[in-house]
């Protein structure tokens, strides 16, 4: 039989490990693990190598995850270049209190329309560029111009107004753009007039404390016509007002001085305590009696 005629082979098969037989492989010695014994011996060792290297795995996932968090690496490359992104969304070319949201435009444009329509119809800032007003004015204040009384009544004198420059300033160069602020001294149908040194209107000389010097020049009687006033300035031989270039328009004034605001030091009311002055309308026989006399007495 074959049996007979060759050796039995258990020579060649994998001889079972004894106590006394040496290890197959020895103990790794990177990273850092080591055993009790420096061999194994069973396959339960070879497992516990197994769940050292899950360890090792655990520690690679963390990496990724750091690396997530840092927006680099090859695991969260792609995550971090998202937040970078957004990063620069969010950063732009502008700080962040210029970043409007649409209820952040709305607020600022009613906030503008507000302040527009205040301007226009209620009150505005002016600044006073010149000496004519002066000592009311002094160059360099500045006053707040309200609008509103003027819906309801027509300037009276003593009223201080600013006023648009009217069309007889604008055919010698002024434009329509040009301000002016001067003292209303005579409403529609007053005769007006400068004699002596005084203003004189209706007949009646004006008192007027508020003015810096009394005027140098002549001025004839002049009727003041329907929707105009007659102004001039506090300075009265510094003025260029209606005593040279005639009555102001109505429609020309903006509004009227109520307040200086600046400087600090003379913050008060531009608004005189006797209000409007009060001219008794001229008496035209008292008129014909005072040139009779003074006729009669030229004769004599």
């Amino acid at each position: 039989m074959l049996s007979s005629h060759f050796p039995q082979l258990s020579s060649l098969h994998t001889p079972k490990p004894t106590s006394h037989s040496p290890p197959l492989i020895k103990t790794p010695k990177f990273l850092g693990f080591h055993t009790k014994n420096s061999y194994y011996k069973t396959n339960s060792n070879y497992h516990i190598l197994i769940c050292k290297g899950v360890r090792d795995s655990a520690k690679e996932v963390k990496v990724g995850l750091d690396l997530d968090n840092g927006g680099d690496g090859g695991g969260g490359g792609g995550g971090g270049d998202g937040g970078g992104d957004e990063e620069k969304k969010k950063g732009g070319f502008l700080p962040d209190w210029v970043d409007f949201s649409s209820d952040d435009a709305k607020t600022v444009f009613v906030a503008l329309a507000v302040s527009l329509a205040f301007r226009s119809f209620v009150a505005e800032p002016r600044f006073i560029p010149s000496l004519s007003m002066y000592p009311t004015f002094d160059v360099g204040d500045r006053l707040v111009a309200e609008k509103v009384s003027y819906y309801f009544r027509k300037p009276c004198p003593n009223d201080i107004v600013i006023f648009k420059s009217p069309p007889v300033l604008q055919e010698v160069g002024y434009t329509d753009d040009d301000v002016f602020i001067k003292r209303v001294v005579a409403k529609a149908g007053d005769l007006v007039e400068v004699h002596d040194g005084k203003l004189i209107v209706n007949g009646i000389v004006r008192n007027e404390d508020f003015t810096y010097e009394a005027p140098k020049y002549e001025m004839t009687p002049t009727r003041v016509p329907e929707n105009y006033v007659f102004v001039m300035g506090d300075n009265r031989n510094n003025s260029y007002d209606s005593h040279v270039w005639g009555p102001l328009p109505l429609k020309n004034i903006i509004g009227r001085s109520v307040l200086r605001y600046w400087p600090p030091t003379r913050i008060g009311s531009t608004i005189l305590p006797a209000g409007c002055a009060i001219d008794k309308p001229e008496n035209t026989n008292n008129s014909l009696e005072s040139q009779q006399d003074s006729s009669t007495l030229a004769s004599q």
